[in-house]
């Protein structure tokens, strides 16, 4: 009773008035000692007496004290104690009675008006007839201190309870934004609630404020935290608003790794680009995760139709890509466009991976970019294991088309060659079921250790066309058993595979060399055409192989065409095909002769 009596007066018109105004160190419960207890007013019956037939009165909880100040008064509140009728409250060497479960400590005599940085220690006795008095709660209380965020450590039958801190003056209860109490009290019950809301709890005194929002799933009954809103990009750095009541961020990148900041922004200079964040909450708090699935996040201008693509103008625009690709499949497959509005010299880039200043976009694309003619110039990579390419898969329906890579130089170091094939390197795409057309290359430097090359694709399944690549050096620097893998090089792609097609493809000066006689199966256009596959109506001049190891195949168009494989030349040009100093003029090899200027060997 006592309790509903203390939050009816809160609420009395005289309490409406009150000025923020609390800063409270934290409550301890002291037992009496020396004059503090004592006999101060005269009560024989200080501290409980020595009679242990007399029950002993419960201290007062020192979480629920509660200081506010107003105008020139200064109150202090706490809750009641179960038998008590009254408390005595000593403050230095004054002290008073107080009936109710309040009283301003300017009715003291002697009191005096804490200032800022100052502390003042508050004792409150419990006093019942028929009981003896409570062990003192002792309190001190410091001018000027900050609020914290309100901490829930429980949640249960609807009640939401968070725990008390002594300097805060009052709580404010959000719901969707709108007042729904406030109280002193440190619970609040949202039982009636049968809907999704959000719940905002504010802590406050005169000389701050600190909240805690979180969720309200009604179908699950049960809290968590708000998801991350508003994202802003500067450059590489990602800011989005602070969630109240968080100690920290989880980042999640695409690949589902995450890092936990404690800051509300990520800079993603050397990490893969960021999927969404969410809040951490205290581990005593029994609010859920948000759900990492973000909001869009704005990282590209335009909206990803074929009307409004996506811009692409920096190197970090290029790697945004796998974020939209991401989103469009969780979007049910729906197909973003691409477009490369500026001329990208990536000599401005600092390394970004290993000691390359491009991104490998690994998810699958689904989309189609749309280069617009555009250079992207000064490509440097330094890859070890594995293979490398702009895109890791392009999916069937994806489309690259138009951009033209100038002076790009690609170094890749094998650490095995059981899989030598699996350590091949190309500009465009690793694995092609979709479209590569209209790609230019030029000046550009391919060196391997092991593996293969190939100046765009190395697995294609789809379509290859009228795509040009000019002076372009292919070297493969091994002199160690690894060396002996480097067995595919090719000008445009390295394996055309089944239902793949490579067609109005050009090349032109493309030299191919490597350590000793080490180089395997090489072709101007296609190393390997497999069964089911196509090479129609490609051209080439000027491509010279060296270094060839005993027995393997040198083509001008295609070094091996396996049986139920097509190549013609239909309207290609078959220019200068030079196998180490020796000029071919067949036009197709043979058994003893695997070299000719359509395909040096057919299986």
């Amino acid at each position: 009773m006592l309790k509903f009596k203390l939050r009816r007066m809160f609420f009395l018109p005289i309490m409406l008035c009150i000025i923020l105004a609390l800063a409270v160190g934290c409550g301890t419960i002291e037992a009496p000692s020396g004059g503090d207890g004592g006999n101060v007013g005269g009560d024989s019956n200080v501290g409980g007496g020595d009679d242990p037939s007399i029950t002993k009165l419960a201290s007062v909880d020192a979480s629920g004290v509660i200081f506010i100040k107003d105008g020139s008064s200064f109150w202090v509140y706490w809750e009641g104690v179960t038998g008590a009728q009254s408390y005595l409250v000593i403050c230095g060497t004054a002290s008073a009675t107080a009936v109710a479960t309040r009283i301003d400590l300017t009715t003291l005599s002697g009191f005096t008006m804490p200032t800022s940085g100052n502390k003042i220690t508050v004792k409150i006795i419990a006093k019942g007839d028929g009981y003896a008095d409570s062990s003192p709660t002792s309190i001190t209380y410091e001018e000027g201190k900050q609020v914290r965020s309100p901490e829930i450590i429980s949640f249960a039958n609807g009640i939401i309870t968070w725990k008390r801190e002594s300097e805060v003056q009052k709580y404010t209860v959000m719901i969707d934004g709108k007042t729904a109490t406030e109280t002193i009290s440190n619970t609040y019950s949202i039982a009636e609630l049968d809907s999704n809301a959000t719940i905002e709890i504010i802590a406050a005194n005169a000389d701050s404020s600190a909240a805690t929002s979180v969720m309200y799933n009604a179908e699950s009954g049960k809290l968590c935290a708000l998801p991350i809103s508003d994202y802003t990009l500067n450059g590489d750095i990602l800011k989005w608003n602070a969630v109240s009541g968080a100690i920290g961020y989880k980042v999640v990148d695409l690949d589902f790794n995450s890092y936990v900041v404690d800051t509300a922004h990520y800079i993603m200079t050397i990490r893969n680009i960021v999927y969404g964040v969410y809040p951490v909450m205290p581990a005593s708090a029994v609010v859920g995760s948000a759900e990492i699935v973000p909001v869009n996040i704005n990282y590209l201008e335009g909206s990803g139709t074929q009307a409004d693509p996506y811009i692409i103008k920096t190197p970090f625009d290029l790697r945004t890509i796998d974020y939209y690709e991401v989103r469009a499949v969780e979007k049910g497959g729906a197909k973003n466009h691409y477009k490369i509005a500026d001329d990208i010299n990536y000599n401005t880039v600092s390394v970004l991976e290993s000691d390359s200043n491009m991104f490998t976009l690994r998810k699958p694309f689904f989309g189609t970019l749309d280069g617009d003619n555009k250079t992207l110039s000064n490509i440097s990579v330094h890859h070890n294991n594995g293979f490398w390419a702009m895109f890791d898969y392009i999916a069937d329906g994806g489309i690259v088309k138009n951009i033209k890579f100038d002076n790009a130089e690609i170094n890749n170091t094998t650490q095995t060659d059981k899989h030598p094939i699996n350590s091949a390197v190309a500009m465009v795409a690793y694995r092609s079921y979709g479209t590569v057309t209209g790609i230019a290359l030029s000046n550009s430097k391919f060196n391997v250790k092991g593996g293969g090359a190939a100046g765009l694709v190395i697995h294609n399944y789809g379509t290859v066309s009228d795509c040009n690549v000019s002076k372009l050096s292919i070297k493969e620097n091994s002199t160690a058993s690894l060396g002996t893998a480097a067995y595919e090089m090719a000008g445009v792609v390295l394996e055309n595979l089944n239902g793949g097609t490579v067609s109005g493809n050009n090349v032109t000066t493309l030299n191919i060399s490597g350590t000793g006689s080490n180089i395997g199966s090489s072709a101007g256009i296609v190393s390997i055409n497999r069964s089911g596959a196509k090479v129609e109506n490609n051209s080439f001049d000027s491509v010279t192989v060296k270094n060839v190891k005993t027995g393997k195949e040198v083509g001008g168009v295609v070094a091996y065409c396996a049986d139920g494989g097509t190549v013609t030349d239909g309207n290609g040009r078959l220019g200068t095909l030079t196998v180490g100093n020796t000029t071919i003029s067949a036009k197709t090899g043979n058994s003893t002769s695997p070299y000719g200027k359509l395909y040096g060997k057919k299986g």
